[in-house]
This record gives structure tokens, C-alpha cells and sequence, in this order.
């Protein structure tokens, strides 16, 4: 397994810093980078080598859907609800990424779900959250906290009123053209807290 978490917005000209580890690793920051390029061909070797990739996001995977949007089972619609938001920081990346990965390797299975991830899936997809008190959120640390707390990880809590949740990066993977279980696309993203140990 290998974990890899970005910090969005972390550098100038739109790149981020990621880094990340093997679950058999324990050295901090043991893949490290800060261009996509690099993150593609850690991810991609990753895959080709028969390991499972999560990736970890600091930045907001879900939302609520549009005032006056209630809840749809169509998943090509709600893949358009989450359209607006596919250029924001962090999410840009992922989008490139994983339209890279159904280039190269359209066969690949993402999924937001710790429970299908542990399953099947290649890619899980999930937040880094701040810990309280905290704005910010380093790469290395939320990689090592993807560690200490996947046990016992669980969906994100969103409160998201009477309205659809949209799932941001479940719809990205289907731009991607990459399989990812159309419930996911309103379900919260699963999220790990990220602590200094």
C-alpha cells in the first residue's frame, strides 16, 4: 500500500507538495515531489506493481449540492452539480491525475469508500482534516496519520441539511472515465485527522 497526501497550494504556479510512504516504510516523507509528473509516476508504478494507492487531499471532497437541488440517483447528474468546483485547488490536481491514470490505465477502480477500497479498489481517494486548532495541514504528517487511524477510519460526518451531497472526487474519477460505484458520488468522502502522533 502506498499512502501519498498533498498540500494544496503549497507552492507557486499551481503545484503542490505531496509526499507520501509504503506501508512497509516507515522513513518520513519516503516519496516526495512536488510536480505532477512525479506524483503520476509514483502513483502509476504504484498500481503496476499490484499495490493499493490512497491518496489524501487537504482540501474540501465534499459539498452540498446547489440550494434547491434535491437529492438524484442519476449519476451523470450529479457529476454535473459537482462541475463548478473542478477547478478549485486540489481538486484540479486530482482531476489531472486521474485523467493521466484513464489514459494510461483506464481500467483503474477509484473509490472514496474505505470499505470497497479495502475490498477491491486500486485508488482510495480521501480528506485530510486539520487537527483542531490547526489551519494547515503538512503532507508527511497526514500520510503518517492515514497510518495510525485506517483502522478505524470512518466516513466523514458532513452536514449537508435536506440536500444531495456531492462527492467531488467520485466525480472526478468518472470524468476520468476510471470506474468508481455511482452511490459514492452522494456519499461524504472518507476524511483522516491529522495529529502529530
Amino acid at each position: 500500500m502506498l499512502v501519498i497526501a498533498m498540500e494544496t497550494g503549497s507552492l507557486p504556479d499551481g503545484r503542490m507538495r505531496w509526499a507520501g510512504r509504503r506501508h512497509d516504510d516507515d522513513r518520513p516523507d519516503a516519496s516526495s515531489g512536488s510536480s505532477s509528473a512525479e506524483l503520476f509516476d509514483a502513483v502509476f508504478h504504484a498500481l503496476h506493481d499490484g499495490e493499493q494507492v490512497a491518496l489524501g487531499f487537504d482540501c474540501p471532497l465534499t459539498m452540498p449540492a446547489p440550494p434547491g437541488e434535491g437529492p438524484q440517483s442519476d449519476a451523470d447528474a450529479l457529476v454535473t452539480l459537482a462541475e463548478p468546483a473542478a477547478g478549485r485547488p486540489g481538486l484540479a490536481e486530482l482531476g489531472h491525475l486521474l485523467g493521466e491514470l484513464g489514459n494510461w490505465r483506464p481500467w483503474t477502480t477509484v473509490s472514496t469508500s474505505l470499505g470497497r477500497w479495502k475490498a477491491n479498489t486500486s485508488i482510495l481517494v480521501w480528506q485530510a482534516v486539520p487537527a483542531p486548532g490547526t489551519a494547515e495541514v503538512a503532507a508527511g504528517a497526514a500520510a503518517d496519520s492515514f497510518f495510525r487511524q485506517f483502522p478505524a477510519a470512518t466516513q466523514e460526518a458532513t452536514d449537508t441539511g435536506a440536500g444531495t451531497v456531492l462527492n467531488l472526487a467520485a466525480a472526478a474519477a468518472r470524468r476520468a472515465g476510471l470506474f468508481v460505484d455511482a452511490s459514492e458520488l452522494a456519499r461524504p468522502t472518507v476524511s483522516i485527522t491529522v495529529t502529530d502522533g
